[in-house]
């Protein structure tokens, strides 16, 4: 028997499925049950790991900065125009 019991993590944490091989229930209870605990501690720690193609915190971090110096230069620019729309029109 490959793997008596599977489990699955849910995107909120929480356990979501598990599965039973019928074969398993053969097994005393106590050795099932500690198959049941294997799997779902399994699926908790591939939840908790990153996904293999997220980037990295700093490579986040770096984007974040960009993206503020963008939004710095848009709102400068807005308010530039604001201003000088203003002033054409108290003129």
């Amino acid at each position: 028997m490959d793997e008596p019991v599977t489990a699955e993590v849910g995107e909120d944490g929480l356990l979501a499925a598990v599965r039973i091989d019928p074969r398993a229930m053969r097994l005393y209870s106590a050795e099932l049950a500690g198959h049941v605990v294997e799997a779902v501690r399994a699926a908790q720690r591939e939840h908790e790991q990153p996904p293999r193609d997220s980037p990295g915190l700093d490579v986040v971090l770096q984007r974040l900065d960009e993206l503020e110096a963008q939004a710095d230069k848009d709102f400068d620019y807005v308010n530039s125009r604001l201003d000088d729309s203003l002033r054409r029109y108290t003129e």
